[in-house]
Parts: C-alpha cells; sequence; structure tokens
C-alpha cells in the first residue's frame, strides 16, 4: 500500500524559507538600483557632514600599560561656530567603554584615512592623536543621543535638520561608517512608526522610533538619515535583523525627537 505525501504545506514551506534567506539579501540590491541618483547626490552634496568618532582606550596594569582602539562609529555635522564644529550623534556610541583609566575620544573627517592597526604596531595611538578631540556638549538618555563638538580648520558641510514629520514610504537616504568602511550611502523607505517606552530615573516617557530600510550595520549607530532635500530626518540607533544576521530594518530617532533634543540643550 501507497502512501500519499501532500507536497503542497512542503513546498509552501521551502517557499517561506527561500523568501526569508534571499529577500534579505536581494533588497538592498534592489533599493541601490532605484534609488542610485540620490545616492549620488548625498555622495556629491552632504556626505562631507559625515565623520567617524573613534575612542582612544587608556588602560594601566600591574608593569604595563595598553592603548586600545574602537572600531569607530558614527555622526554628522549640523552646525558650525567659527572653527568649531558641532555633531549629532548616538549617546550609546561615546558611553561604550568601561573599566578605563582614561578615554579620549577624536573626530576623523569624511576624507581623513583609517589606520591599518594590524599593521602599525605601537603607531596606533599616535596617528589618532593627530585628529581633533571631542567635547560632549549635551547628552540625553532619554533619546540616547549625544550633541558633540570639534575644533577643525578643515571645511566640512552642515546639514540642517527637517521641519517636516516624516511620512510612510518617505524616501531617505543613510551615510555612515559602518564594519570598518568609510561614507557608505545607502537608500531607502520609511516603515512604521512605533512608540518606544523608556524609564530612566526621572520617570517614564514615550517617544517615537521610526523603521526604515536603508542598510545600516555595526558602526552606523549616530549616523544621519536624510531626506530628498539633504537635510537631516534622524539619527540611527541600531537596526533589526534575521536569524541569519541579515539586515531587515533600521531603526532611527526622528526629526521631531531630535529637535526636542536640540531645544532642552539649549534651555
Amino acid at each position: 500500500m501507497k502512501i500519499k505525501i501532500n507536497k503542497v504545506p512542503l513546498i509552501i514551506l521551502v517557499g517561506i524559507l527561500l523568501i526569508t534567506v534571499l529577500l534579505p539579501f536581494i533588497k538592498p540590491i534592489i533599493n541601490e538600483a532605484m534609488n542610485r541618483d540620490f545616492i549620488e547626490e548625498v555622495k556629491h552634496k552632504a556626505l562631507s557632514a559625515n565623520i567617524k568618532i573613534v575612542q582612544l582606550n587608556y588602560s594601566t596594569g600591574y608593569n604595563s600599560s595598553s592603548i586600545g582602539v574602537s572600531a569607530g562609529a558614527s555622526g554628522v555635522v549640523f552646525r558650525k561656530e567659527g572653527n568649531r564644529y558641532f555633531a549629532l550623534t548616538a549617546l550609546h556610541v561615546i558611553s561604550e567603554l568601561r573599566d578605563v583609566d582614561k578615554t579620549q575620544t577624536v573626530v576623523l573627517g569624511y576624507n581623513d584615512k583609517d589606520i591599518d592597526k594590524d599593521n602599525m604596531g605601537t603607531g596606533v595611538a599616535d596617528y589618532y592623536l593627530k585628529f581633533p578631540v571631542v567635547k560632549v556638549d549635551y547628552k540625553s538618555e532619554k533619546y540616547d543621543l549625544a550633541i558633540i563638538s570639534f575644533v577643525s580648520d578643515k571645511d566640512y558641510t552642515v546639514l540642517s535638520l527637517s521641519d517636516e514629520k516624516l511620512k510612510f514610504w518617505d524616501k531617505v537616504a543613510s551615510m555612515s561608517n559602518p564594519f570598518g568602511k568609510r561614507n557608505v550611502v545607502t537608500a531607502g523607505r520609511i516603515g512604521s512608526h512605533k512608540i518606544w517606552h523608556y524609564k530612566d530615573e526621572i520617570g517614564a516617557f514615550d517617544y517615537t522610533i521610526i523603521n526604515h530600510s536603508a542598510v545600516t550595520s555595526q558602526g552606523s549607530s549616530g549616523s544621519a538619515l536624510l531626506n530628498e532635500d539633504m537635510e537631516i530626518v534622524g539619527i540611527n540607533l541600531g537596526g533589526n535583523e534575521n536569524f541569519l544576521r541579515q539586515f531587515i530594518s533600521g531603526m532611527a530617532i526622528p526629526n521631531e525627537q531630535i529637535q526636542e533634543f536640540i531645544k532642552e540643550w539649549h534651555k
């Protein structure tokens, strides 16, 4: 007696697995192809506002000392006063190091080269100390945002904050320094707006987090999300991945929350 096997559920299951694996791989390629002109415009008009934030971590032990260099994170210039530039970034990217005797944070501009840390030996720290030292001007755990500043005679683009609230399916671009790469620009669309519930020692807060499809990864935290007018509409805080560690969506704090954060800074 032959047992008949219903192949339909198996085919459906295989199809779902293929979509789960292939869609996150294909989506960035499609986004890049559909937004090539937008990406090139960002590279031409806005990319010089992108900065890399690197922390030097000094620690001492018994008859020894060491200097560690972080992989780096991202930020975006939004104001200039004289030769001092002010940049937005995520608070957690400048607050991650612990158990160190001294931490110093420096800024690399969009056209400053990274050092090859694997081949430079003890010269790594000396190289990074040539760059401007960061001053933390204001920070807020409530928003996971920070305003930093640095002095430089170089000419960086200064981007404005948008006054318009983001809507579903708005086109956006992210420019950041992910996974040791520099000045990577990706594009996508705004997805959902979710209410984020946050509580600290002051009290409970609710604010909005936006999801978007512009690819981000480790190192993109603190980077800018831009609209088609080259205005800042969000600061990337993190992202969502599937079980294969493939990018699903980016998470950013939107411009209306950033505006509130900046108003608090000026109080």
